[in-house]
């Protein structure tokens, strides 16, 4: 199996934590270097081997990395990238795994040398909970993680490609347009929709919600201001999103005040199929992020 050299990753939290501890449980990296902005933290992904080394400082962890991950929140990946790129070593790849991927993209395009590559990623792999505690090397496997390369670097691809194939991951290329379209039905609505139904009901009737409740809105635990940042980014697809929601509302709505019951029952058969199609027959589904 291949070795990636000195990696540096940047906010070792629960993503950027769990390719810590893959890549040294499968032995592919010389060196795993953190980066974080809390000593607490970084003692944390060295006592759980996510990291080999940790720094408080950006400068000396990325000048000797082959491979430079931005997993921070996505507000951050950005202003992480304009202080990385100046910092990189000739041929190094800088990737990150953001959520939405056109903004990210588009702006570190801009800021980059001929002589360093980038490729976006994201792999679809989460939780509600965040934080190096709740890493693991074994979160991706299974999983999708989409790549948006930008430009014609072919050896920056394939090694970003076979890094996530080497954590377990199912390697999908695909635009940035068309991955935050995509994901504000399959990740950032579903997200939205949780929180607002959390917000409908009255707190005291909420204390009597059961397993389906519970599950249907389990996301709306994530961290808030994380999931703000991904609808600002994504704020276009988002909006669209919303329309085709709330125009399926109504029309169930609709059905529901003209007493329509079987087309009450076509919808709900409808979802039912459709949902039974993907998550019955691919139990491994992870969440999204």
């Amino acid at each position: 199996m291949m070795q990636f050299g000195n990696v540096c990753i940047v906010g070792p939290g629960l993503i950027g934590g769990s390719i810590g501890l893959a890549l040294r449980r499968r032995n592919l990296a010389e060196t795993v270097i953190g980066v974080g902005h809390r000593a607490s933290s970084l003692e944390s992904a060295l006592k759980l081997g996510a990291i080999d080394v940790g720094h408080l400082s950006i400068d000396n962890a990325v000048k000797n990395a082959d491979i430079v991950i931005l997993a921070t929140s996505v507000s951050k990946i950005i202003e992480f990238a304009k202080q990385v790129i100046p910092l990189m070593k000739r041929n190094a790849v800088l990737t990150d795994v953001g959520s939405t991927k056109s903004c990210i993209v588009r702006q570190i395009t801009k800021d980059m040398r001929n002589d360093v590559a980038f490729v976006g990623a994201h792999p679809i792999a989460g939780s509600e909970k965040r934080g190096i505690d709740h890493a693991s090397p074994d979160l991706f496997e299974g999983c999708t993680c989409f790549i948006t390369p930008f430009d014609n670097n072919k050896a920056a691809v394939e090694t970003i490609s076979h890094l996530w194939s080497f954590l377990g991951a199912k390697v999908k290329s695909i635009s940035p347009e068309r991955h935050d379209k995509m994901l504000a039905y399959i990740s950032h609505l579903p997200h939205l929709v949780a929180s607002c139904l959390i917000n409908v009901i009255e707190d005291d009737d909420l204390t009597f919600g059961a397993t389906g409740l519970r599950d249907t809105t389990r996301v709306a635990s994530g961290d808030p201001e994380l999931w703000r940042d991904i609808f600002d980014q994504n704020r276009e697809n988002m909006v669209k999103s919303i329309d085709r929601f709330v125009a399926e509302l109504t029309e169930f709505k609709n059905d529901l005040i003209s007493g329509n019951k079987d087309m009450i029952l076509n919808r709900l058969k409808k979802a039912k199929i459709s949902r039974d199609s993907i998550f019955h027959n691919n139990p491994k589904i992870h969440d999204n992020e």
